[in-house]
């Protein structure tokens, strides 16, 4: 027989109360699962903080509050810049000999280490054999100078398959395949200065980093395609997943810049784009035409309002460590999302902490580390550097600093591990504290504790 229960008023509302407690209680120790990612629902292992549910994950509000439209760089300071990046952007053609040494090049080939893919691991004949076909020997036994004629993956090793830190069943939930240094846009200039033995790789250098890249994605150039590319006036893709028709590259994104050609009779709204084909093993130049919602002239006026719409692009985005899966990291979300304004930022966070007039943080307590940010801190012009990780301040959010960034997660301890990760996995904007109110949060530190450095952009400024 079936007993039904009676609560009255009086008792009912503690009870739900009580109820409700504990419900909010297992959010804030676990963080909750409610705000998805930008390619929709969540998995079970990337999580949602408070900071994400409370801070709108939203560029505008900050850039309204940050004057919209007002210019955050001089047109003479800009434009400074852009000759600075594109000197740089460049710089690989003007190159004549390899500046990465023998020893340096060949130091990942002595040791086997690291997962495959699950708990699989690399033995030492397979690294050998990744040595044998490397030829490091003869480095280096190539100078050439290249462009990319699609995007491409810059590698530590001349090999697609990945290397993990521990056994990885889902690259998904793990996405640190750490031979990945970056991934290149199409157009990237380069200098071969080595080959491997069976011609299907080239180690490169360029302004980006050094490592090795697969040799189909590459195409020689020479002085006259060098002077075609040169043209002194340049685009930069603003959305991402950008199709080029007529092109081999496929889908372009946000960090790609290609030189632009005269613009459509007939055609407003539109712009002509010069993108590198590859013919044989040679370079060649074909025109594709854009929305100009896709591609802008370069340098795009550095307003809060403009670098808040690219961004807003990148809100949500997965994480994915040097591009792997063509998702973007900390420092990738940085320097692709200053590309459109001609400032140039390295690929590191590191490097970027440095780029600019840097106001150090260590030694400040979280309390004064967050005012110092206040005063000091310009919105969409300021990066904030821990070890490991960079992030763009982009203004006040009830009374703290609101940053956007895109963060694997933040330490936590579950179980006898006090080094496991609470997962955010994707770009947001959050408080310098994201995570504060986990339980499990390792020995309750945030970020604010690990902050060293508030550098104000544009680079070279001291």
């Amino acid at each position: 027989m079936m007993r039904f229960f009676r609560f009255s008023p009086r008792t009912l509302r503690p009870l739900l109360c009580a109820v409700l407690l504990l419900l909010l209680a297992q959010l804030t120790g676990c963080g909750g699962k409610s705000v998805p990612t930008r390619e929709g629902e969540s998995p079970q292992w990337m999580g949602t903080i408070n900071d994400i549910r409370n801070i709108p994950q939203d560029l505008m509000p900050f850039a309204r509050q940050a004057g919209n439209d007002k210019a955050l760089l001089s047109a003479e300071e800009q434009a400074e810049q852009d000759a600075r990046f594109n000197r740089i952007f460049f710089g690989a053609w003007q190159m004549k000999k390899a500046t990465v040494s023998r020893r340096n090049a060949s130091a990942i080939f002595r040791k086997a280490r690291g997962y495959k893919h699950d708990d699989v691991r690399w033995t030492q004949a397979e690294w050998d054999g990744i040595a044998r076909n490397a030829r490091m020997q003869t480095y280096p036994n190539t100078r050439a100078r290249a462009i990319t004629v699609r995007n491409t993956d810059l590698r530590e090793m001349p090999t697609h398959t990945p290397r993990f830190s521990e056994p990885t069943p889902d690259q998904r939930a793990n996405p640190f395949d750490y031979f990945q240094y970056s991934l290149l846009p199409v157009g990237t200039p380069l200098f071969i200065t080595h080959t491997s033995r069976d011609g299907q790789w080239h180690f490169i250098e360029c302004p980006v980093a050094a490592g090795w890249v697969d040799a189909s994605d590459v195409a020689l150039v020479d002085e006259t395609f060098i002077r075609a590319y040169q043209n002194g006036s340049y685009a930069a893709i603003v959305r991402d997943k950008v199709m080029l028709p007529g092109s081999q590259c496929g889908q372009v994104n946000i960090g790609t810049v290609l030189p632009m050609a005269p613009t459509p009779a007939g055609q407003p709204g539109m712009v002509n784009l010069l993108v590198p084909v590859k013919q044989g093993n040679r370079a060649a130049l074909v025109t594709s035409t854009v929305s100009i919602a896709d591609a802008v002239r370069k340098p795009l006026p550095l307003t809060p309002a403009a670098v808040a719409q690219i961004g807003n692009v990148m809100m949500g985005q997965r994480y994915g460590w040097g591009g792997m899966f063509g998702d973007r990291d900390c420092s990738a979300l940085t320097r692709e999302l200053f590309t459109p304004f001609g400032i140039w930022l390295g690929r590191n966070s590191t490097g970027q902490g440095r780029s600019g007039f840097v106001q150090p943080l260590e030694g400040l307590s979280p309390k004064e580390k967050e005012k110092l940010i206040l005063q000091q801190g310009v919105p969409f012009l300021s990066l904030l550097w821990m070890r490991g990780h960079i992030m763009l301040y982009v203004g006040e959010w009830k009374g703290r600093p609101a940053i956007f960034h895109n963060v694997w997660g933040v330490r936590v301890i579950n179980g006898d591990d006090d080094n496991d990760r609470f997962v955010i996995g994707r770009a947001v904007v959050t408080s310098i504290t994201p995570g504060a109110e986990l339980r499990n949060l390792y020995r309750t530190t945030t970020f604010a504790d690990r902050l060293r450095s508030l550098t104000t952009l544009p680079p070279g400024k001291r």
